[in-house]
């Protein structure tokens, strides 16, 4: 970490290293005398996301999946792959046994066994341990879960943030050492400004090629675009803006796409009677005939080509093609102005309604751009809506919380491959732990029977046809949320690094290669 220096050569020199691992320009020489890059420099938009003294949500998508492993990892695809557990199986449906990988080191030099897996889970990992009704060590390198209920969700629960911990790691202040078995280990530091990682040389699995890697907090877009140009940084994450065009004719920087998986939705109030927009009268939206002219009058094209510049793809449900779950014979519902006019005539409403929209636009002018279109475009068949202008904070309270809403749009980001994930916490009549993301206190009898089913179905196949069946009746059936589209996220490079897009979303440093 950086430290005060005393005396005008000390500082002198603790310059002129900042200024080398800023450069984005670290080599080093070979036997043959040849002089290669073998360092790079992360511009990031948030210093959150570099926080070197504890594992927090902020920093779980840069630096802990370069310091940590879990029992299973995510590969670029959204699969689910062996890390420190190379196998596993079910004795029984409420038994998930692991066999460890032999011969593991912590960064500190210890050695990986099932005992830092009991300590982890029994300190860290509260958002599994509900699951669990206990954890037996059978020897140092097996280990089995034992859940309350089958669960077949687990593996997935696992790989997101099952992270493994080193049991022998002295707490100083309060915080954990990030010390973990991952393929690189904590340098050095200056909070709110850089963290460096180095590659751990005794890593169990391929030794990567970058050795060391900066993370450095530039958290204005134009001034990290240009440091990206100037050559002092490798790489840089980027928000979609007016220089998309001009970027993507920059031959000196590569735009990697990666997989979309931010699904955008406008949802409904769908109690007919004592509704929050509609506490005295009947509630148009609760009318699937009235849903469905909405999704028909709202067309996705000038959507995507204008806040997002083209970057995004039409969906026709809640989760992509990375999702388990997902159901390829859902096809969106064709934008139809006519047939629109004709279901909200079918419905009553031939004259039209007034209706709010909440929307997220307090720091995301993409999110009031198309709040505001889908606005414009549905005022063409008579729908009059007002727009209500949130923060972050003001609309998690008001829709997601307490629920008061008519019709919302939001975006939301796929945290896991498994699509229960989504069918549990959105399309479940409101209970606890379900429903938690059903905001138009949406209840379908058969929706939650086929979810209830699959929450416990242990055969693959089989819960693979339950949660597409339970998709197909909430989105075609019901039109329960209208999909929109889902967001290409970007990252920007310099011309000779090659960054591999991940579906997860993490910045995995072994995953990059320099060109020569």
């Amino acid at each position: 970490m950086s430290m005060n220096q005393k005396g005008t050569k000390s500082l002198f020199i603790s310059i002129m290293i900042l200024l080398i691992y800023f450069s984005g320009c670290f080599t080093s020489t070979d036997s043959d005398g040849d002089t290669t890059k073998d360092s790079i420099v992360w511009g990031v938009l948030d210093s959150g996301s570099i926080y070197p003294l504890d594992v927090n949500h902020d920093n779980f998508w840069t630096l802990i999946p370069n310091i940590f492993n879990g029992l299973v990892d995510f590969d670029e695809n959204f699969r689910i792959i062996p890390a420190l557990a190379v196998s596993w199986n079910n004795p029984d449906s409420l038994t998930w046994r692991f066999s460890l990988r032999q011969g593991v080191k912590f960064h500190n030099g210890d050695l990986f066994t099932a005992h830092d897996v009991v300590y982890s889970f029994e300190n860290y990992n509260s958002g599994v341990n509900s699951t669990l009704s206990d954890i037996v060590i059978l020897d140092n390198y097996t280990i089995e879960f034992k859940t309350y209920e089958p669960s077949p969700g687990l593996l997935s629960r696992l790989a997101h943030t099952g992270i493994i911990y080193c049991r022998n790691v002295s707490e100083q202040s309060g915080m954990k050492s990030l010390i973990g078995t991952g393929p690189y280990r904590l340098k050095e530091y200056e909070i709110d400004n850089y963290t460096t990682l180095e590659r751990f040389d005794e890593y169990w699995g391929e030794q990567p090629e970058i050795k060391t890697v900066t993370f450095r907090a530039i958290p204005d877009d134009e001034e990290r675009l240009n440091t990206l140009r100037s050559g002092d940084i490798d790489l840089a994450e980027y928000n979609i803006d007016d220089q998309i065009d001009q970027i993507l004719n920059d031959v000196n920087i590569t735009v990697v796409k990666y997989p979309p998986l931010s699904t955008y939705i406008i949802g409904f109030d769908m109690r007919q009677n004592n509704s929050y927009g509609y506490p005295d009268g009947q509630n148009p939206t609760a009318d699937v005939r009235v849903r469905t002219a909405i999704y028909q009058a709202i067309n996705i094209t000038p959507l995507i080509n204008g806040p997002f510049k083209g970057f995004a793809q039409p969906e026709s449900q809640l989760v992509s093609p990375y999702i388990f779950g997902y159901n390829p014979q859902i096809e969106r519902l064709p934008y139809n102005l006519s047939s629109a006019r004709q279901l909200l005539a079918d419905a009553g409403y031939s004259g039209g309604f007034n209706i709010t929209l909440d929307c997220i636009t307090e720091g995301f002018p993409y999110n009031a751009e198309n709040c505001y279109m889908i606005a414009q475009q549905l005022s063409q068949v008579g729908i009059h809506v007002f727009m209500n202008n949130l923060s972050m904070e003001e609309f998690n309270q008001k829709v997601i919380i307490t629920k008061n809403t008519s019709m919302y749009l939001a975006g939301w980001g796929a945290i896991s491959v498994d699509g229960g994930w989504f069918y549990d916490l959105f399309l479940r009549t409101e209970a606890e732990y379900l429903g938690f993301y059903n905001s138009g206190h949406y209840s379908n009898p058969e929706i939650d029977q086929l979810g209830a089913t699959a929450s416990h179905e242990m055969d693959p196949e089989t819960r693979l046809q339950l949660l597409q069946e339970g998709f197909r009746i909430a989105f075609v059936d019901d039109v329960m949320l209208i999909p929109l589209f889902s967001q290409e996220l970007l990252a920007l490079t310099a011309k000779d690094i090659q960054l591999p897009p991940r579906a997860d979303l993490r910045s995995v440093v072994k995953d990059i290669t320099i060109l020569s």
